[in-house]
């Protein structure tokens, strides 16, 4: 890292991450029946929790680099008091209360205590952030425990991270006519296990709302094009990210199927594999540990690390073009409530940046003359320093400019949208200048009381506002509905023309979205304009 400030700042981050959650006295559970066996987890007050189910085989050996097989049965019952393994990662700034494996395509599950099987619940399947290349469906700050207090089913999952999930290849593309989504896979069959066994938890598995942040945002929207998935769930929810930006976040190959297989393929040459049968057993055979480290996440957005995979256009799991597939049309017709923080670069951008950092990451974003033009559009001058822009422009490629394009044509097909603003920002943040940074809204999504989210009365009225208004969308498909909320305020329905957007602040107001000029002068240099 450039500088120990930045790194201070990852650091409150990755502490909302990991804070051990507070609970009550637990006692095991009553055994439940789901595909792979018998099952008992833990009773904490009012809530059943059941941790680290297998859903699918471990991806090892000839399922590295597979798609993910049903989980082997078990015969005696299974002990899920506990967390499964990490999936494979490199990530310095978060503790490990986990241990790192690649048997690690486990769920978690919160549920009332008194829901039995005929309760048909709401279900809300949460997927990790984490750059695609680390996190956890087992960090705190997603504890579903408030969620099955309102009566929803919660879930978090691990799903197959850097080189492990989305290595791409010609020889696993002709074998399983899909490559490089592994990661994306894992997260099909999650929801496949979940449509399967929810109902032995109580919940309706017609009633399955999937959402993410960061990486899990651009999984879900994902997952909305992906014709594996059609039918697993009836809502959306999509926090700072949109698969329409994923090729300015994959800024070596664009996503692009070839590409990706190219850029692989340098990877696997550090191993000296080919891409043929031969080849993919080596790869197989690879070190999971230097895999991992070959592909990690840097979140300084300045510097260039040596590989970063992330999910492909494969015209398998994900179609060759999304863009195309979501303006024609051939996305899951279900609500959607989507947004972004006011903040989204300041993560990503050491104080210390200079013009060549702005530079840097704005040419990876962008590329090419989008790039030179973005520069010419944000100068840096008396009134803007190259920090200020380049948190500013890299906000624009990698978050909002493809949530807004993904609003603007879901909500133009008659969809229903709700999009919001996250602008708090709370008082951690305020101090090393990270405002309303990515991921500062999870903790009042979750209602943890992390991250500021009860520090004072007036965050944790926001806190509770914001967890009834993504309640009430699990539960009702509509934000205005269903639990009483602190505010009066009505979350409009977003529009492509008014564009009406709910802010989330110490004041919950409603207006057309701020920005919008720049905002689409980004989306259309990366989508191209709209009529």
């Amino acid at each position: 890292m450039k500088n120990d400030k930045f790194v201070a700042e990852l650091l409150i981050v990755a502490a909302l991450l990991v804070m051990p959650a507070g609970g009550v006295a637990a006692t095991e559970t009553p055994l439940l029946k789901v595909s792979g066996g018998v099952i008992k987890g833990r009773q904490e007050g009012n809530i059943r929790v059941y941790k680290g189910i297998p859903y699918a085989k471990p991806p090892v050996g000839e399922l590295r680099f597979a798609p993910p097989q049903d989980a082997e049965p078990w015969a005696d019952e299974l002990n899920c008091a506990d967390f499964g393994r990490r999936c494979m990662q490199v990530f310095p700034f978060f503790a490990n209360p986990q241990a790192l494996s690649e048997d690690c395509l486990t769920l978690n599950v919160w549920t009332p205590a008194k829901a039995g099987e005929a309760a048909a619940l709401p279900v809300y399947v949460f997927i990790h952030g984490g750059g695609f290349a680390a996190g956890s469906g087992a960090f705190s700050l997603y504890n579903g425990e408030n969620f099955a207090k309102k009566g929803i089913v919660a879930v978090t999952i691990n799903y197959r991270l850097g080189a492990l999930g989305f290595f791409a290849s010609r020889e696993t593309l002709n074998r399983y006519g899909t490559t490089g989504n592994w990661g994306i896979l894992d997260q099909i069959k999650a929801l496949e296990w979940v449509r399967d066994n929810i109902a032995a938890f109580g919940g309706d598995p017609g009633k399955v709302t999937v959402g993410g942040e960061s990486a899990g945002s651009f999984s879900v929207s994902a997952l909305m094009t992906s014709p594996l998935a059609a039918g697993l769930f009836r809502g959306v929810i999509m926090e700072s990210g949109s698969i329409l930006s994923l090729p300015a976040l994959s800024y070596y190959a664009r996503s692009d199927l070839q590409k990706s297989i190219e850029v692989s393929g340098m990877l696997a040459d550090i191993f000296g594999a080919a891409d043929d049968a031969d080849g993919l057993e080596k790869m197989r055979r690879a070190d999971a540990d230097v895999l991992a480290y070959f592909s990690v996440f840097i979140p300084d957005q300045t510097t260039t690390p040596a590989f970063f995979l992330t999910p492909v256009f494969d015209g398998g799991a994900i179609p060759e073009d999304p863009l195309g597939a979501v303006s024609s049309g051939a996305f899951a017709k279900v609500n959607l409530l989507l947004g972004f923080n006011n903040d989204e670069g300041s993560l990503f951008v050491p104080e210390k940046t200079g013009e060549s950092g702005y530079k840097t990451l704005t040419m990876r974003a962008f590329g090419g003359e989008k790039g030179l033009r973005i520069l010419e559009r944000f100068r840096v001058d008396a009134e803007h320093t190259a920090l200020q822009r380049a948190r500013q422009t890299l906000a624009y490629g990698v978050f909002t400019a493809g949530i807004k394009r993904f609003a603007d044509i879901i909500a133009d097909a008659g969809g229903k949208v709700y999009m919001y603003k996250f602008n708090y920002d709370a008082p951690d943040n305020r101090r090393n200048g990270l405002g309303a940074a990515h991921a500062m809204e999870l903790p009042f999504v979750f209602n943890n009381g992390t991250g500021g989210a009860s520090s004072d009365r007036a965050s944790a009225k926001l806190a509770d506002e914001m967890h009834t208004r993504w309640a009430n969308f699990i539960k009702t498909g509509d934000v205005n509905v269903g639990d009483p909320l602190p505010s009066d305020v009505q979350w409009p329905k977003y529009d492509s023309k008014d564009t009406g957007v709910l802010y989330l602040d110490e004041k919950i107001t409603a207006g057309p979205l701020v920005d919008r000029e720049n905002i689409d002068y980004a989306a259309d240099l990366l989508f191209g304009g709209r009529n």
